[in-house]
């Protein structure tokens, strides 16, 4: 795929540059967007992604498919939440190879964040939104956003940055520049493997799928652990035991439920980490 390359001084965000980009552009087309300084980052459901300009990571790939790329994965249940978790994982591996860190100690809390411990303290350094764009009932293109903080400091709450994980300064890896080519390599690789599997046999498919998804889930933040957590305003002991093919958190619930039921979340707005507050108190 030809690949077309934006940088910006300032802009309102990445993601948005790139959805506006889909809108004028032909089928199979792909191109990345990063920014020095984004003044209205997009987070999840809503929410707001801050950034320190020069200093963090702002990217977004916008891709156009290709129609039969489109027309494959339209064949096959749940294809485009996979493509969810390759870019993760990948997403997770470029933040692994920036630090050299040991894979115990970086999670993906699910949705879309990335989290990684230092000193047995649980910590964000970056998140992922992706956007698809339909057509009927078809996907067309699809967005991918990712931040990683990684030269600011003095982040408040659950947040950190590369640089403060490893108390090193502006190491070359840290630059957000450095981060962008690696991290271009890394979601391209994850998108050409979805697409191969998705245009194979199914037996070829079903190998993938359960690749990948015990990899994702080996990598849950919270993976079969009893915590708190508060539901839908009440605190309860629960166990994350994996994402479904849906993309919902799976959460066995200590107490209130019968013995072997498993929740299935699809809204996190309603799932507080508690536990993960409570580290910094």
């Amino acid at each position: 795929m030809d690949i077309h390359r934006h940088h910006f001084e300032r802009c309102e965000s990445t993601n948005n540059e790139a959805n506006r980009w889909l809108k004028l552009n032909v089928n199979g087309r792909v191109a990345v967007f990063t920014a020095e300084d984004q003044f209205e980052g997009k987070g999840q459901r809503g929410s707001r992604w801050e950034q320190a300009p020069g200093l963090d990571l702002a990217w977004s790939m916008a891709i156009k498919w290709p129609k039969g790329t489109a027309a494959m994965a339209m064949k096959h249940e749940n294809a485009w939440f996979l493509i969810n978790k390759g870019v993760t994982l990948a997403a997770l591996a470029t933040v692994q190879e920036a630090l050299g860190a040991s894979p115990s100690n970086l999670c993906i809390k699910w949705p879309n964040d990335l989290f990684v411990q230092k000193q047995e303290i649980w910590k964000k350094c970056g998140g992922i939104l992706i956007e698809n764009t339909w057509q009927g009932p078809s996907i067309v293109g699809t967005v991918i956003g990712i931040g990683i903080n990684a030269l600011s400091s003095h982040l408040t709450g659950t947040r950190t940055s590369l640089a403060e994980v490893t108390g090193q300064g502006p190491q070359t890896e840290f630059q957000p520049q450095f981060l962008a080519k690696q991290l271009e390599k890394n979601v391209l690789h994850a998108i050409h493997q979805w697409e191969s599997s998705i245009s194979d046999a199914a037996v070829i498919l079903r190998q993938y799928q359960q690749e990948l998804t015990s990899r994702f889930d080996g990598r849950l933040l919270g993976l079969c652990v009893w915590r708190v957590y508060r539901w839908k305003g009440v605190d309860r002991i629960g166990k994350i035991t994996g994402v479904d093919q849906s993309g919902r958190c799976l959460m066995h619930w200590q107490e209130g439920e019968p013995e072997n039921y498993i929740q299935a979340i699809d809204n996190n707005k309603q799932l507080t980490w508690s536990w993960l507050n409570r580290q910094t108190t």
